[in-house]
């Protein structure tokens, strides 16, 4: 399954789950450590890595206060705030 990304209305952080994690067999659970926080998905195929949202027009006002919770969750290994980049195409050999 595809995820359906809007850059221009939400920044994405991909949150990687240890699997002792209590939010590695229900991830939608940790977008209640703050109510601008919504669950998108799992990423590809790694059930350890979970995508969150939360929206540009709130995003600078509480960025700080998300980051910290997030990474501060019981089994939140790490926190990587997602940037849109281009895709380059490769010369064809």
């Amino acid at each position: 399954m595809s995820l359906s990304l809007n850059y221009d209305m939400n920044t994405y952080l991909a949150v990687t789950l240890s699997s002792a994690s209590p939010f590695f067999g229900a991830p939608a659970q940790l977008a209640m450590v703050h109510p601008a926080v919504a669950h998108v998905g799992q990423v590809g195929q790694l059930q350890d890595v979970q995508l969150f949202s939360v929206p540009n027009f709130e995003w600078e006002r509480v960025s700080e206060d998300v980051l910290e919770k997030l990474s501060k969750a019981e089994g939140v290994g790490r926190v990587d705030v997602q940037k849109l980049a281009a895709r380059a195409k490769r010369d064809e050999l």
